[in-house]
């Protein structure tokens, strides 16, 4: 081999070293440039995932069943429960009377005006009662001349604070919107609730034998369910 074959080879081996580098270079630079496209596509990819993913748990959140931690606290009611007896219609004749009778209003009938009253009378076994009558305005008290086929319309007595009851209705000896109660006479002050909560507050009108008569005006729609008196 000649001095010029020699540095021939040796300058084309000088190149080829040069070159190998590079080929690699570019081999590792292409499969990089092949990797992003993966990547690219799994984040197109994961985004709408990721987004149906936030519907389902707002879905099911909002559809979630209440536990009963959930729920609303029901406010306590005021008072306590005002329960009545039916009204008794009984013959006005056998009735005696125990004590002088309280006023209560003055309505209009058909074609007069009435007097509304309370009174305490006694059946013929010697039983009290708490009665509410209409007689004509400036009448005197007796059987006669009552209001309609309802009054006098009695309820018995009980042992509570609030003996009895009577409220007013369409065709009764106290009209509809009125109500009157027997109440022990210790009270000072009756207050009354209907079942949503409306307060009405009842005013002493007189005693009628050893209690007090606390007469209100009250929704006729809604008529007290509770009571607190003080």
């Amino acid at each position: 081999m000649t001095d010029l074959e020699r540095k021939l080879a040796e300058a084309l081996r000088g190149q080829a070293e040069e070159v190998t580098p590079n080929l690699d270079a570019a081999w590792a630079e292409q499969m990089r440039r092949q990797r992003r496209p993966h990547r690219r596509r799994a984040t197109v990819w994961l985004a709408p995932l990721a987004a149906v993913l936030v519907v389902l748990t707002s879905v099911s959140v909002a559809t979630r069943v209440p536990t009963p931690s959930d729920q609303p606290v029901q406010p306590a009611l005021p008072g306590q429960p005002l329960v009545l007896a039916k009204p008794e219609l009984p013959d006005r004749t056998t009735l005696s009377e125990a004590d002088k009778p309280v006023t209560l209003t003055d309505f209009t009938g058909q074609t007069d005006t009435w007097t509304s009253y309370a009174a305490e009378f006694f059946d013929p076994t010697g039983r009290a009662l708490f009665c509410v009558e209409a007689l004509p305005k400036g009448a005197n008290h007796g059987a006669e001349s009552q209001f309609g086929i309802k009054s006098p319309s009695c309820l018995p007595l009980s042992e509570t604070v609030v003996r009895t009851g009577y409220v007013g209705e369409n065709g009764g000896p106290l009209p509809a919107g009125k109500a009157v109660y027997l109440v022990d006479r210790k009270v000072h002050a009756l207050r009354l609730y209907s079942a949503a909560g409306d307060l009405s507050l009842a005013k002493p009108v007189g005693p009628l034998g050893w209690d007090t008569v606390f007469f209100a005006t009250i929704d006729p729609n809604s008529p007290p369910v509770r009571f607190e008196v003080s």
